[in-house]
């Protein structure tokens, strides 16, 4: 949807487009694509767009997490975050999430197995 101006409006964008969660016990894998109107696109940077780092872990980490796990606990920090790799528009990549008690494991990953982004959620 745009404006009348040509602009697209916030409602049109969207979210990463997400395969069926593979899980098996603690681990989950998620395929997902990174569409070219992704809502974090937006100002992240006009020409050169980048999925920001607060998306890869708030959107791809904890919330399918939570659409995995629908018991986890409240979030009570991160630990060893890395960035690795930048996650660009029309991306095909996977999220691999492994659950213990106090936190959730993540890393994003190509096609190739190479690690975008990597860390753990703290949960209580």
């Amino acid at each position: 949807m745009t404006s009348p101006d040509g602009e697209t409006t916030r409602g049109a964008l969207r979210d990463f487009d997400f395969d069926e969660p593979q899980v098996e016990g603690a681990k989950a894998v998620i395929a997902f694509a990174v569409p070219a109107d992704l809502a974090y696109l937006e100002g992240h940077f006009p020409g050169a767009p980048i999925v920001p780092g607060v998306a890869q872990v708030v959107a791809l980490a904890e919330r399918q997490a939570r659409r995995v796990w629908p018991d986890l606990g409240a979030a009570a920090g991160l630990r060893r975050v890395k960035f690795k790799k930048a996650l660009y528009p029309g991306d095909r990549l996977e999220l691999h999430l492994e659950r213990s008690d106090d936190r959730v494991t993540f890393t994003i990953e190509g096609p190739d197995a190479e690690r975008y982004t990597q860390g753990a959620l703290l949960v209580k």
